[in-house]
């Protein structure tokens, strides 16, 4: 099993920087940025833009993999986002990953100006974007003629440092998404909106697709976004309400550990998790007692 730590951007960028060394240290595979325009959570807090973030991790780690959860497909032409993830991969010297989702928020789709289409709109622009992006990280030249965009001999140049182009996965809990995902990309992140509970049937569908388009399991990257909380004693653990537990894994460091076995058996390659409040503690406590 690998694993990613998720760092929100809501804290001074040497914090930040901070924790993502702290990881690489600790043996984590990837570091993750949220791709918002403000905390979700508490909107008048700061909170730095993601890509930008990332650009700057680059040139302050070393080793560890750099990526989003996820960047929001909507947000940036497509072949100006390949263009951007082309130049981080150069600085990165060939670290980045294109994890990326086809947008929800809608109350900051309107903040910022975007127009918000509809749920299919959205995953159609994702379908036609994977398009593009495979054609900037990989032709001359590209050509492209379709609903949304048209590329007239664009150029891309540096191109990825990672043949034929960095990791690209979709992060969605939606069936016609997962589809896509089994069908064209690297590989699938299911968030922690998706129920614990559920997570065998959505691995046995997606292993189902994997078949149907004739794909090989071992190339296809499977991986989980979810909240992590340690906890050291009972009481602790008794204070969270079943709707909790079953978006977040909560609980002492052994337990979670064999409920990450029993995914990993279930074909999950990979959990990306967040510790709440970028803990430093729990963090090393995480790497000890669970990877």
């Amino acid at each position: 099993m690998k694993y990613g730590y998720v760092i929100f951007p809501s804290l001074p960028y040497t914090e930040i920087r901070d924790l993502a060394l702290k990881a690489e240290e600790l043996g984590f595979d990837s570091i993750h940025v949220p791709d918002h325009l403000n905390n979700q959570e508490k909107n008048t807090r700061p909170w730095l833009e993601g890509v930008s973030t990332v650009s700057a991790l680059a040139t302050d780690t070393e080793k560890i993999k750099l990526g989003f959860i996820v960047l929001c497909n909507s947000y940036r032409n497509p072949a100006y986002l390949a263009k951007v993830i082309s130049t981080i991969d150069n600085i990165s010297n060939g670290r980045v990953l294109m994890w990326l989702g086809a947008g929800w928020n809608k109350q900051e789709y309107r903040q910022y100006g975007y127009p918000y289409p509809s749920p299919k709109e959205r995953v159609d622009q994702v379908e036609e974007s994977l398009a593009i992006y495979k054609k900037m990280f990989t032709e001359h030249r590209p050509t492209f003629e379709g609903k949304f965009w048209t590329l007239k001999r664009t150029i891309n140049y540096p191109k990825p440092i990672q043949k034929p182009y960095p990791q690209i996965v979709l992060g969605t809990t939606g069936l016609r998404m997962t589809d896509i995902a089994c069908r064209e990309t690297d590989g699938i992140n299911i968030s922690f909106a998706f129920p614990i509970k559920d997570l065998p049937e959505r691995l046995s569908i997606i292993n189902e697709k994997l078949k149907k388009y004739d794909r090989d399991p071992s190339e296809f990257e499977i991986s989980l976004f979810y909240h992590v909380t340690l906890v050291k004693r009972q009481e602790e653990l008794e204070r969270y309400t079943e709707m909790d537990l079953n978006h977040a894994f909560i609980g002492f460091p052994e337990d979670i550990k064999e409920k990450f076995a029993e995914l990993e058996d279930l074909g999950v390659n990979k959990m990306t998790i967040r510790i709440w409040d970028n803990n430093n503690d729990q963090l090393q406590v995480f790497s000890e007692k669970v990877m």
